[in-house]
């Protein structure tokens, strides 16, 4: 990776208004020799229970999308969502359990392609749309669900993004909770909306599209884009275009739209690091908030070029060595 002289050598901070944590940019830590893996994990073979024919080695499927002439729990799928066989959350409580601090909810994967892919960039735009249509299925049925309150969807690929199994997946957990991050968002959204009567993703949008310094990619339905205080090297965030609080309520035309622009981030992101290494998450609203609460869904994608160490962890802060508006004009021209 180049180091970043997009503005010069100076260091800056720059603080996130929603959520309060500062961000050092410091470009000259961008020369560090760093040791970073190019080659995926290698293929799992016939133990891989994430592959096709192997679905004994799984828990039952909740969801699946499958050819017509295919049986459940067997070949013949596209995408497939399992309970997580070794869950964070519990699924179900007794009432003799205290439920103010079990870890009650439902933990979920979902297995993004039969074939045993271990990056998900490989994938088709007609297999993101079918992942993502996975995820806005399996939303709008946990929305009816009496026991969760949210549901995030998030992925892990590699080794330095958390991922336990190389087989491209996902996984969603919906909790009795909303988590501090998206809370915050909608707090920050509710008291922004109460002030100015818009919402704060409406304005950041317009602001960035006018800037157009930190634009990666721009369509009828979304925007992909560098946050201005972004945590990590080549940060992207993709934000919908219009009033949108809850994912699951995604249309087909823009489910097509911002799953393929996901597929265009990450490969860009391949092609500019040379990594494969990264997060990324949905951020949607509570499911009982109401549509005009002023939050908007959002997909916030993290590369993993370097790890979190002990300033971050200790400090609440972040170090950054590439500035969004180089990060930006690099993705935009890959």
């Amino acid at each position: 990776m180049e180091s970043a002289h997009f503005a010069g050598e100076h260091h800056e901070v720059r603080y996130d208004p929603v959520h309060d944590w500062p961000v050092i940019f410091a470009p000259p830590r961008a020369r560090r020799p760093v040791s970073l893996s190019q080659t995926a994990d290698a293929k799992a073979g016939s133990t891989n229970p994430f592959a096709e024919f192997n679905e004994h080695l799984t828990t039952d499927e909740s969801f699946a999308l499958r050819n017509d002439d295919s049986k459940p729990n067997g070949p013949g799928w596209q995408v497939r969502v399992i309970p997580n066989k070794y869950p964070v959350l519990t699924p179900e409580a007794s009432p003799e359990e205290d439920c103010q601090r079990l870890a009650a909810g439902l933990h979920e994967v979902i297995i993004e392609h039969p074939q045993p892919l271990t990056d998900i960039a490989e994938c088709s735009d007609k297999e993101f749309s079918q992942i993502f249509l996975s995820y806005r299925e399996r939303l709008k049925a946990l929305a009816e669900h009496p026991d969760v309150v949210h549901a995030t969807v998030f992925k892990n690929q590699g080794r330095n993004a958390g991922a336990s199994q190389p087989h491209v997946h996902s996984q969603l957990m919906a909790t009795r909770f909303v988590p501090p991050h998206v809370n915050r968002e909608l707090q920050y959204a509710e008291r922004y909306r109460a002030h100015t009567g818009r919402t704060p993703l409406q304005d950041l949008l317009e602001a960035e599209l006018q800037a157009n310094e930190r634009i990666v990619q721009h369509t009828e339905h979304c925007t992909l884009l560098c946050p201005y205080v972004s945590r990590f090297a080549f940060e992207m965030l993709i934000i919908p275009h219009g009033e949108r609080a809850h994912f699951h309520q995604t249309s087909e035309e823009m489910l097509e739209d911002v799953a393929g622009m996901m597929r265009q981030a990450l490969l860009r992101l391949r092609c500019v690091t040379g990594s494969r290494d990264f997060n990324f998450v949905l951020h949607t609203a509570p499911f009982a908030a109401a549509d005009e609460c002023g939050f908007r869904w959002h997909w916030e994608i993290y590369p993993r070029l370097a790890g979190i160490a002990g300033w971050e962890l200790g400090q609440g802060s972040y170090v950054n060595p590439v500035y969004p508006e180089f990060a930006a004009q690099q993705l935009a021209g890959a």
